[in-house]
């Protein structure tokens, strides 16, 4: 029978020379799928054409977004994946989560404003958005480089403390519309 740890050290084998960690067994490449959405939203005050591709962007899980991709390993990083330790696995889920949460209710926002020509608030709302995913990126980033997750939860768990009082909440861009 083989242990967990066995499938651990395997996988470790497998993935050597490959861009997938050997420590987390997961693969920086999933973060293209936030880095893109990103790029875009940064853009979306001065090119609001970009809208139509910043609302197809949809949340994906990890094994599909390789399931989908051109990665050369894809095969490999979905197996890994699902050997992933818990210790990095479970950060790295919470963090995409509140990523992807994130983005949902940034472009939802942007959308509304921009739809309502308040460019002005387009920019509020990408402001306040920024440094919160560019923080998160980093967070996921060093999690699947196997740098120690305490430190990163801290910084995600900053940005979504419920006491936290951001530039603009959701009630303040609804009053806008009202």
């Amino acid at each position: 029978m083989t242990t967990q740890s066995e499938h651990y050290q395997k996988y470790r084998k497998l993935v050597e020379g490959k861009n997938i960690n050997s420590q987390t067994l997961l693969a920086t490449d999933f973060l293209n799928h936030f880095n893109e959405i990103h790029m875009l939203l940064g853009m979306i005050a001065d090119m609001p054409d970009c809208l139509e591709d910043i609302l197809e962007w949809e949340t994906i899980t990890y094994p599909d977004h390789f399931k989908y991709s051109v990665f050369q390993d894809k095969e490999i990083a979905i197996e890994a994946y699902s050997h992933s330790p818990a210790k990095y696995k479970k950060p790295f889920e919470k963090c995409v989560s509140k990523m992807d949460e994130l983005l949902l209710n940034t472009i939802s926002n942007a959308e509304i404003a921009l739809k309502s020509d308040k460019l002005d608030l387009v920019n509020i709302i990408v402001g306040n958005y920024s440094p919160k995913m560019e923080k998160l990126i980093a967070a996921c980033s060093a999690i699947i480089n196997g740098v120690e997750v305490t430190a990163q939860q801290d910084v995600i768990d900053d940005y979504f403390d419920e006491n936290e009082t951001s530039a603009i909440d959701q009630n303040s861009i609804d009053d806008l519309f009202d």
